[in-house]
């Protein structure tokens, strides 16, 4: 495919060194169930600086630099000017809340005499480049025609919104103490849903929409807007069974179906139009639109948290879909010769998630032992090794480099 610009290139070289960052910790959690965890750090807190690495730093300036990429095929005109600052920012606020996540998670951090949610308010200033992005792309898309591409974009972009009110929510539950911890998991959940299946999930949607425009259908469109209305109360079957309200579930298994019939209108549209390379990340996409009309049944939503399912679930979605996607787009937008080796990545991924089924239910209970726990730390390793062979190849690109975020990070 012909390329279109490559000024935000560099941004791939970032997002990717964060990938390898998000990875390592995630390895340093499963290695820690081994062998114990450094003194200070807590289980819970490093799974959180992971799963933020990879939200905040990886797949967020990532998305952004393959949607600036795509926009002046989309709207029939140049973008405009800013993007390289606010991606840069975004890559350098995400680091600088890594520590934080790390050290702390979403409890207060005692500073002084003081208790203060030192990690929220981190992600409170991740944000912003959020919104200055959702600002450019609003001048540089206004008044134009929204095909499918655009349409996925703008939901992805109002997804955002939704989930920085649930972070926002999280920071004053955490504050005033609220003593009901279902307020605080609701507001974490809505955060983390939105951001990952209306951000993440729109957004590559688009990115395939884009490169295969023939893929396209009227029907997609109010497809896509139902999945949006359903998400706030999907978000909430990611709640604690035993936590959330008997009155809410109901409506949190309707979200669920509505969302998981949806995606997988969207797959049926695209499968037979895309390249063979999107089969992969769109397989995964079914597996995660499955999944979410099972968990539309409160039976089997419950045995699905009993059997530690969630895990896997979420693997489907952040690395078989999103991550792979990603890199498919970059190698459609930029030429495949910026993404060499991404089947490297693609095999680590696949063994990364094959390595998570004997942590589960699914996995005979006889069968279990250390051997699991050691096969899943060592399998995190694998995508890491994909990401720095990504890396080189992106190096390696002419005119590519970490060079261009100091000599020209304005380049857009």
């Amino acid at each position: 495919m012909t390329r279109t610009t490559t000024d935000v290139r560099w941004a791939w070289l970032g997002a990717l060194g964060c990938f390898i960052l998000a990875g390592l910790t995630g390895a340093l959690f499963r290695f820690g169930m081994l062998y114990g965890l450094p003194e200070g750090l807590q289980f819970g807190n490093v799974r959180h600086a992971h799963s933020h690495r990879m939200y905040f730093s990886w797949v967020t300036p990532a998305l952004m630099a393959l949607i600036v990429a795509w926009l002046p095929r989309q709207t029939g005109r140049p973008v405009g000017r800013g993007y390289g600052l606010v991606i840069a920012a975004a890559l350098l606020l995400g680091l600088l809340a890594y520590p934080f996540f790390l050290l702390y998670g979403y409890s207060l951090a005692q500073v002084g005499e003081k208790r203060l949610p030192l990690s929220m308010m981190a992600s409170a200033l991740c944000g912003l480049p959020w919104y200055a992005f959702m600002i450019l792309y609003w001048r540089d898309t206004r008044r134009a025609a929204r095909p499918l591409p655009l349409l996925l974009w703008d939901a992805a972009l109002a997804a955002v919104v939704l989930a920085s009110l649930g972070g926002v929510g999280r920071m004053a539950v955490a504050m005033l103490r609220v003593p009901d911890l279902f307020w605080g998991e609701a507001m974490v959940q809505l955060f983390l849903n939105l951001f990952a299946d209306g951000w993440f999930i729109f957004g590559v949607l688009g990115l395939a929409y884009a490169a295969h425009p023939s893929a396209g259908r009227p029907h997609l469109r109010w497809t896509t807007w139902l999945i949006f209305l359903a998400l706030p109360f999907a978000a909430l079957l990611g709640v604690p069974s035993s936590l959330t309200p008997e009155v809410l579930r109901p409506l949190a298994s309707v979200g669920a179906f509505v969302v998981g019939a949806g995606l997988l209108v969207h797959l049926a549209a695209l499968w037979p139009a895309v390249v063979a390379a999107w089969r992969i990340p769109l397989a995964f996409l079914g597996l995660k639109a499955v999944g979410e009309l099972a968990a539309s049944i409160p039976m089997v939503a419950t045995w699905a948290e009993g059997a530690g399912l969630r895990i896997p679930y979420l693997h489907w979605l952040l690395l078989g879909f999103v991550s792979i996607g990603l890199v498919v787009a970059a190698g459609e937008v930029w030429g495949w010769r910026f993404v060499r080796g991404w089947r490297w990545y693609v095999a680590g991924i696949l063994l990364l998630q094959v390595s998570l089924i004997p942590l589960t239910g699914l996995w005979p209970a006889a069968w279990v032992g250390r051997w699991s726990l050691a096969l899943a730390a060592w399998a995190t390793l694998a995508p890491i090794a994909g990401a720095i062979i990504l890396a080189y190849s992106a190096w390696a690109t002419p005119g590519v480099g970490l060079r261009r975020l100091v000599r020209q990070p304005e380049s857009v």
